[in-house]
């Protein structure tokens, strides 16, 4: 039996209810690595750990989603990594200016399981192909 690589996702959420939605959700076709701050969420990437996806709350302590995503698009080694940014901010130019810093997908808070499924696979199926 050959034993098929799990894409892996790291999460940087705080929010308890939400990591443990994300766990249940994503747990058992994802391996995936939660980090409470942008700034843990960077040490772990430091230790030469490349994830396929970085999912990111936008409101985070230590180091907010948007100045995680800014400081990994303009790393050589982490700017090819799609992320994902999770918010309950939904106005158009904060998604825009995640867009423009190189977020490749923005999932509003609360979401739809299918919506995450589907950006996921929209995020990982661009990746292979490029």
């Amino acid at each position: 039996m050959t034993h098929v690589r799990k894409h892996t996702i790291l999460i940087t959420e705080d929010d308890e209810p939400m990591r443990l939605l994300l766990d249940v959700l994503l747990k058992n076709k994802y391996d995936l690595v939660f980090k409470k701050d942008g700034l843990a969420g960077m040490k772990w990437l430091s230790e030469g750990n490349i994830p396929s996806v970085i999912m990111s709350d936008f409101m985070l302590p230590k180091m907010n989603g948007f100045d995680l995503l800014n400081s990994l698009s303009q790393s050589g080694i982490f700017s090819d990594i799609p992320f994902i940014m999770l918010s309950s901010r939904t106005d158009k130019k904060f998604k825009d200016r995640c867009f423009d810093a190189g977020a490749k997908g923005f999932l509003d808070k609360p979401f739809d399981p299918s919506q995450l499924y589907e950006l996921l696979n929209r995020v990982l199926r661009l990746t292979v192909e490029n």
